[in-house]
């Protein structure tokens, strides 16, 4: 072939490059690669927490879990908890978030929360459920507390407060400045004998 041919072709194919360079644009700088605060994480978790005797405290499952080692947390989202603090006491928990220490038990739910009872089928006692927006307490103590509204059913029952303390192991509830909405029945004017 001609050189003259092959020098054509060289600057058509290096017009070309040039004009792709221009239509690029700016060049993303490369992702940096830094320490994270995360020691670990995982997805779909299904966990069994024991005490020292070996006897289960609590049932967990959650969508993520990370690990945080400067505050020592599990931070968990998407949660569900089966917990029995004691033989007479079971409990169904459910929230968006949650921060758990392993070492101490405490507890940090947050992004909304469902606290179901289930308590003792030897007992005819309606579950009691509470439901707010964030909710604080200890695994190991099984004590609870929101300083939250709350709203509370049980059977036909309904009501709010405004704070609310429990032992769970004991299933004794503590609610501070309840409101509760009492619709009397129609009145009918009838006489009476």
């Amino acid at each position: 072939m001609n050189t003259r041919v092959l020098i054509v072709l060289a600057l058509i194919i290096a017009g070309i490059a040039g004009w792709f360079f221009q239509q690029q644009g700016e060049i993303t700088p490369p992702v940096s690669m830094e320490a994270t605060d995360v020691d670990y994480e995982a997805t779909d978790i299904k966990a069994v927490q024991t005490n020292e005797q070996g006897e289960t405290e609590y049932e967990l499952t959650a969508e993520s879990l990370t690990h945080n080692p400067v505050t020592n947390l599990d931070e968990m989202s998407g949660i569900t908890m089966n917990w029995e603090p004691s033989a007479e006491q079971r409990y169904r928990i459910e929230a968006g978030s949650a921060a758990i220490s392993q070492q101490t038990g405490e507890l940090s739910l947050s992004g909304g929360f469902t606290l179901i009872s289930e308590g003792n089928p030897n007992k005819e006692v309606e579950p009691i459920k509470v439901t707010g927006s964030t909710l604080k307490g200890n695994t190991k103590s099984g004590q609870v507390y929101s300083e939250a509204p709350v709203k509370i059913e049980q059977g036909a029952n309904r009501f709010e407060a405004a704070t609310m303390t429990a032992n769970l192991e004991t299933g004794d509830y503590e609610f501070g400045q309840v409101a509760v909405a009492f619709t009397p029945a129609q009145r009918q004017d009838k006489a009476l004998f």
